[in-house]
């Protein structure tokens, strides 16, 4: 058998910890099992990171709370046999592509996600009365809480996730990398200034609007884009309509609604690595596809990525030929849902499977595996992630995006020579109507 072959093989026969049945062990509030994991690799959730650590100071990079944990062991291709139920069918063939330098460094398992009350708060308040609406386009009976706690198909999983807790907005620079083979790279920097409304301390069901995000882009690098400007507000039920987008060309002085975008197309300076709906690993209306909820697995997936996020940590350091630098990578032993998703017939998208690695405890995709029409991993993505503690935020800090067959790669959010995303941004919904694009480029 081909290692491709087996590699995919791998992939649809993974044990399941347990599914989404009744006879639950006992869960907290947001789902994730209380306890640890027999073995003690994974330990139980005691509340996440409440507090900073005491060295930190409000708008500094994150340090580690975890630095001094060690490497556990070193997972690469000659032992990846002995680990192939934890190991994602994309980390195995990377592993296969580059076996002298591509590598997962194993650390302690840190059950680091926190939240604030509020978001238990609303949880509990409405729990059993989310519903999925419209064929799967949208959800009501919930705002500012987890939907699904205990989900009960693929569907209720993937809006877990796409409700997943990310502040109330941030502001912050997005940075681009797109690499080439020898580990050159040419950068595209924005400046983001983005509200979640759903997540929004001053939204209730009665003011909720639909959009459930807004946000501003404001382009940086390269030169030929410096000065414009795009708008977005994403919806929460995309039956009629799933977004609304404005761009204001600095050169033609205009402001004028965008078209939408294929979700299958080539993100603009990716150079065909990454496709639009990859965006925070799963940006897609999820009416493209059918979901299935597979169950529950532990799997290695990148956590606590504070070596990644370090301020002192250059970029030149993290991008290295063929795949980022992996001794700067953590992972750990994680309990994530797999959700698979499969083209639905009336759908021209250009994926016909997708897999994705949600984590108990944030409900972020860590992983997501992207299938062609022969069954073979085309594209691999991965998320890695930190708590904001500062605002008891589990978000991620840098994702990377592989196309198998390229010996090229692309990142999003590599951001450690500007500054941290800043989750005390606060805006209002007027800040983010388009007749005030033209004012904010006079700034």
């Amino acid at each position: 058998m081909k290692k491709s072959a087996l590699i995919l093989l791998l992939a649809t026969q993974m044990p399941l910890i347990c599914a989404a049945t009744d006879g639950d062990p006992e869960l907290t509030f947001f789902g994730a099992e209380a306890a640890g994991n027999e073995a003690g690799t994974i330990p139980p959730w005691t509340g996440g990171i409440v507090t900073p650590p005491s060295s930190y100071k409000p708008g500094d990079w994150h340090p580690d709370p975890f630095a001094k944990d060690p490497v556990l062991f070193t997972i690469d291709h000659t032992n990846a046999e002995q680990y192939k139920d934890q190991l994602s069918a994309g980390h195995r063939a990377l592993m296969e592509k580059y076996p002298d330098s591509y590598r997962l460094h194993i650390y302690p398992t840190q059950r680091s996600v926190s939240y604030p009350p509020s978001i238990e708060e609303h949880t509990r308040k409405y729990k059993g009365k989310a519903k999925v609406v419209d064929d799967g386009a949208g959800i009501t009976g919930i705002v500012r809480g987890i939907p699904f706690p205990r989900p009960e198909n693929g569907e209720q999983a993937i809006w877990n996730m796409r409700l997943s807790y990310k502040g109330g907005g941030y502001r912050g620079y997005f940075t681009t990398a797109l690499t080439a083979s020898n580990g050159a790279y040419e950068l595209g920097i924005s400046k983001h200034e983005i509200e979640y409304m759903y997540g929004d301390q001053r939204t209730t069901l009665e003011n909720f609007d639909n959009v459930k995000t807004r946000a501003v882009m404001y382009a940086l690098r390269p030169a030929k884009s410096a000065g414009n400007m795009y708008l977005y507000h994403f919806l929460l039920n995309s039956r009629d309509e799933e977004r609304r987008n404005w761009s204001y060309n600095a050169g033609k002085r205009r402001v004028k609604r965008s078209s939408m975008i294929p979700h299958d197309q080539p993100m603009g300076g990716s150079d065909g690595i990454h496709v639009w709906d990859q965006g925070d690993m799963w940006l897609g209306p999820i009416t493209e596809f059918n979901w299935r909820l597979i169950g529950k697995q532990e799997m290695y997936v990148p956590y606590n990525a504070y070596k990644l996020h370090s301020g002192d940590t250059e970029i030149d350091a993290i991008i290295t030929p063929q795949h980022i630098n992996q001794d700067l990578a953590r992972y750990e032993l994680h309990r994530v849902w797999v959700v698979e998703a499969t083209r639905r017939e009336d759908s021209t998208h250009f994926y016909k499977r997708r897999r994705y690695f949600i984590d108990e405890d944030s409900w972020r995709v860590m992983l997501a595996e992207h299938y062609d029409d022969d069954g073979q991993v085309h594209r691999f993505s991965e998320a890695h992630h930190i708590n904001y503690y500062e605002a008891r935020v589990f978000y991620t800090t840098l994702d990377t995006y592989y196309k198998i067959d390229s010996n090229r790669y692309y990142l999003r959010h590599v951001d450690n020579q500007y500054s941290p995303f800043d989750f005390s941004y606060d805006q209002n919904a007027n800040y983010y109507k388009p007749g005030r694009l033209k004012m904010k480029a006079k700034r």
